[in-house]
C-alpha cells in the first residue's frame, strides 16, 4: 500500500456557489454604501439597551413592510449600531437599483468556517472528482444501460432507481465484512480531499441567477403572453453568495493506491485525474455545451496560468497569512508575482489545466451522468427530457391555452390541468410550462444552460480552471 498526495489548484472562472443550505432576507441585510452589509445579528443585539431590544424584536415579529431592515434602521436611532455590528460587505446591484433604491430578495448563503470564512468544501471538490470518474467508467462500459431500462420499466423515479443501482455496481466493488456492519464497501473511501484553507469574504460576490436558451430556440413561447423577444435567456431574481470569478484556491488530495486495481492499466495519479476529468469535459461539451453560445466569459478555459484578476496565484504556506492569497501583482502571463516565481516552474511540471464544473447552481448535464448511457444524440435528449419532465411536468388551463395542450399532448407528454390564478381580481397564471416537452425538438435537454450575473458580466455558473500536481 502506497498513498499518493496531490494539490488541485482551482482557478475560478465562473462565480461557485457551495451553499450552507440556509438563506438571508430583507430582515438581515441593508445597503452601505455601494454594498450590501449582512448584520451580525448577535453583536448588534448586545449593543441595543433593553427599549431598543424591544423594538428590534416587534420589527422582527410584525413588519411585513417592503422596506425591510433598511426601513427599521432608516425610521430609528440604529444606524450607527448597525454600521458597527456588520458581519460582512460584499459588492452587490442590490444596494444601487431602482432610482437608487434597494432590492430585496432572498440571498442563499455560501458555506462559512466557524469563523465566518468562506471555504471549499473537501466534499464538494471528491462529488466533482466521483461525478467524473463515474462518467469515465460508463463511457468504457455500455452494459450500465440495462440498469437505466429496468428503471424505466418500473415507472416512476426512474433517474433515482437507476442512479442507485448504477452507482452500486461502479463503485461498491468490495466484498462486505459481514462480522464488521460499519465496513466502507465503496472503492471511493481510498481518495480523501481536504477542505480548501479559508478565504475572505472579500472573494464573496452576488450571482443572480440567468437561464440562457439553446441556440435552437426560437423562444416562441412567449408570444402568447404578448412579449415577443430577442433575449437569449431568463433573468430571474435568484441570488446567490458566489466565489468571485478569478479567485484562486487550492485543496488536498489523498490517493491510496489501492484503488488502482479497479481501473485496469490507469492509475489514479496526477496524470490520470486529469485525463479523466478532461474526458468528462469533452463529453459534457460536445452533448450540451455546443448547443450554446459562449458569450460573455471574462477568460477562455485554455487553461492560462494567469490569475484571472491580475493578482498573483500563489497560496501563502506559513506564518499568521498561512492560507491566504498573495496581494501581490503577478508579471505578464505567469500567474505570480516576481517573489513567487519559482512557484511558477512548478505550475509547469504540473498537470495541463482542465475545464470542471464545481458547487451548486449548475447544469444538469454537468451534475449527472444520465448522459453517458446513450449514444445517439436524440436518444440522449429524448430520455433526459422525460425525467425532467417528471420532475417540472406541464401545468395549463387547458380552457385558456387549448392549443398548448395539445401540442403537449401530441408530443407524447400528459400535461396537467389547471386552475387560473387570479390576484387583486385580474388573471395572474394559467400555466406552468418548463417546456421540457420540446427538448428532443430543440435537439438538447436540458434546454437551458445556467450562469450567473456579476455585475453587468454573464458567467457560466460553477466553471473552473484545475491543475493537479503532486503535493
Amino acid at each position: 500500500m502506497a498513498i499518493r498526495r496531490y494539490r488541485f489548484d482551482i482557478a475560478v472562472v465562473g462565480p461557485v456557489h457551495i451553499g450552507n443550505g440556509m438563506r438571508y432576507g430583507k430582515k438581515d441585510y441593508f445597503a452601505s454604501g455601494n454594498k450590501i452589509a449582512v448584520l451580525d445579528t448577535r453583536k448588534f443585539v448586545s449593543l441595543l439597551d433593553a427599549r431598543q431590544v424591544e423594538r428590534y424584536c416587534d420589527f422582527l415579529e410584525e413588519d411585513r413592510s417592503y422596506s425591510g431592515l433598511q426601513g427599521f434602521l432608516n425610521n430609528s436611532d440604529l444606524s450607527k449600531v448597525a454600521e458597527r455590528s456588520i458581519a460582512y460587505r460584499i459588492d452587490s446591484p442590490l444596494a444601487t437599483a431602482r432610482s437608487g433604491a434597494i432590492q430585496y430578495h432572498d440571498v442563499w448563503e455560501f458555506v462559512k468556517d466557524p469563523y465566518g470564512n468562506p471555504y471549499i468544501p473537501g466534499s464538494s471538490v471528491k462529488g466533482m472528482l466521483r461525478t467524473a470518474i463515474l462518467l469515465n467508467i460508463l463511457l468504457e462500459d455500455d452494459s450500465f444501460r440495462s440498469l437505466f431500462d429496468a428503471a424505466a420499466a418500473c415507472g416512476r423515479n426512474t433517474a433515482r432507481k437507476a442512479d442507485r443501482s448504477i452507482v452500486k455496481r461502479a463503485f461498491f466493488r468490495e466484498r462486505p465484512d459481514k462480522a464488521d456492519p460499519d465496513t466502507v464497501n465503496d472503492i471511493m473511501k481510498y481518495v480523501s480531499v481536504s477542505d480548501s484553507e479559508p478565504l475572505s469574504t472579500d472573494d464573496l460576490v452576488f450571482a443572480k441567477k440567468y437561464d440562457m436558451f439553446s441556440k435552437g430556440d426560437p423562444v416562441d413561447h412567449k408570444l402568447d403572453m404578448g412579449k415577443l423577444t430577442l433575449l437569449k435567456g431568463n433573468v430571474l431574481d435568484v441570488y446567490r453568495e458566489c466565489l468571485r470569478p478569478g479567485t484562486t484556491v487550492s485543496v488536498g488530495i489523498t490517493v491510496d493506491d489501492r484503488i488502482d486495481s479497479y481501473f485496469g492499466d490507469r492509475a489514479l495519479d496526477a496524470q490520470g485525474l486529469t485525463t479523466m476529468l478532461q474526458r468528462s469535459f469533452d463529453f459534457y461539451s460536445e452533448c450540451f455545451l455546443n448547443h450554446f453560445e459562449q458569450e460573455g466569459e471574462a477568460a477562455s478555459s485554455t487553461g492560462s496560468s494567469a490569475a484571472l484578476d491580475g493578482r498573483c496565484r500563489y497560496i501563502i504556506q506559513s506564518g499568521p497569512l498561512k492560507g491566504e492569497r498573495c496581494r501581490n501583482r503577478a508579471v505578464n502571463e505567469t500567474g505570480y508575482c516576481n517573489s513567487h516565481q519559482g512557484e511558477a516552474a512548478k505550475q509547469q511540471q504540473a498537470s495541463d489545466s482542465v475545464t470542471c464544473y464545481l458547487g451548486g447552481g449548475v447544469d444538469f448535464m454537468s451534475k449527472t451522468v444520465v448522459g453517458a448511457l446513450f449514444g445517439a444524440e436524440d436518444e440522449r435528449s429524448e430520455a433526459i427530457s422525460r425525467i425532467l419532465y417528471s420532475q417540472f411536468p406541464t401545468r395549463i388551463n387547458r380552457s385558456k391555452h387549448p392549443d398548448l395542450f395539445g401540442e403537449v399532448r401530441q408530443a407524447g407528454f400528459d400535461p396537467i390541468d389547471m386552475k387560473s390564478q387570479y390576484r387583486r381580481g385580474r388573471l395572474s397564471k394559467a400555466k406552468d410550462d418548463h417546456r421540457h416537452w420540446r427538448d428532443s425538438q430543440l435537439g438538447v435537454s436540458p434546454h437551458t444552460m445556467k450562469w450567473g450575473i456579476v455585475g453587468k458580466q454573464k458567467y457560466p455558473m460553477g466553471k473552473c480552471d484545475v491543475t493537479i500536481r503532486e503535493a
